[in-house]
């Protein structure tokens, strides 16, 4: 599939635009190699049919271009850049779906924008779910700590391969082949070296959620929007009562758990998600 690219505040951004209908805007998460075709190419296939659907690279991801001066964006600032992206293409009424850190930005989206937000979907996001509280929160924290410590494990690609929990759990030579070219993408831009610079509030966990509870979790009890949380049965990250209590947030939410699932559960459960996904978003 063709992506194409347009300038928003500064960046030349790559995105897809495909299909004819209700504008649905996908929004990935924020991991070295990440970007909006690894993450959505099966959702944007699928949804394409009966939606207009729109998914871009945020800056410092796949084939946007890197900040300027080589510092990570955080959630907020992405958050800008895709208001202004959804501006620059003249989209006026959406749904959002954002996996991740890409929940956060869409969830941020629906609370500052709430005339864009037709509807809301946060799918596995730790950048977006409440933590729970004391000796609950140790599992998960530690989890997270392991799974994104890019000072090892990103030195060579065959050590990115070898290491990555996305094909640990699923063997498509198609995934695989793409995780390589975005980390050769990621090692030429300086992507890697980016992640690894991150100042501490991106690093240490437990500041990394305060984001969160200040952006977002207060003000979603306000939200007059459909919301569907999704979530995975398997992700030590993100345990299921982390998407409960998101859930709990959000008045009158749906929220559905898929069981044999980690983060990437759009991988590990292709048809069944973007099913759900196509129905939810035309439901009325």
């Amino acid at each position: 599939m063709q992506g194409q690219f347009i300038e928003v505040n500064g960046y030349r951004t790559h995105y897809f635009d495909e299909g004819e209908g209700p504008i649905v805007v996908l929004m990935h998460g924020a991991s070295i190699a990440i970007d909006a075709w690894l993450t959505w190419h099966g959702t944007i296939t699928h949804l394409s049919t009966n939606f207009r659907v729109v998914a871009f690279d945020q800056p410092g991801f796949g084939r946007t271009d890197m900040p300027k001066d080589g510092d990570y964006l955080n959630r907020l600032l992405r958050t800008d850049h895709a208001l202004a992206f959804l501006d620059r293409l003249g989209v006026e009424r959406a749904i959002l779906v954002g996996h991740s850190e890409g929940g956060f930005i869409a969830a941020r989206m629906a609370i500052t924008r709430p005339a864009l937000a037709e509807k809301l979907v946060i799918v596995t996001s730790g950048g977006t779910a409440p933590r729970l509280g004391g000796e609950l929160d140790r599992e998960w924290m530690a989890a997270s700590k392991a799974a994104y410590n890019y000072k090892g494990g990103a030195d060579s690609e065959e050590g990115f391969i070898r290491g990555n929990a996305i094909l640990q759990r699923n063997a498509d030579p198609a995934i695989e082949a793409m995780l390589r070219e975005n980390y050769r993408r990621a090692l030429a831009s300086g992507q890697i070296e980016m992640f690894r610079r991150r100042p501490a509030d991106e690093t240490d966990i437990e500041r990394y959620t305060l984001l969160q509870e200040e952006h977002i979790d207060p003000y979603l009890p306000q939200l007059a929007l459909p919301v569907l949380i999704v979530w995975a049965a398997e992700d030590p990250t993100v345990p299921v009562e982390r998407g409960l209590r998101l859930a709990r947030l959000c008045p009158g939410a749906d929220f559905h758990v898929f069981g044999g699932a980690s983060h990437m559960v759009m991988f590990d459960r292709r048809e069944a998600f973007n099913g759900l996904l196509a129905v939810w978003c035309a439901r009325s």
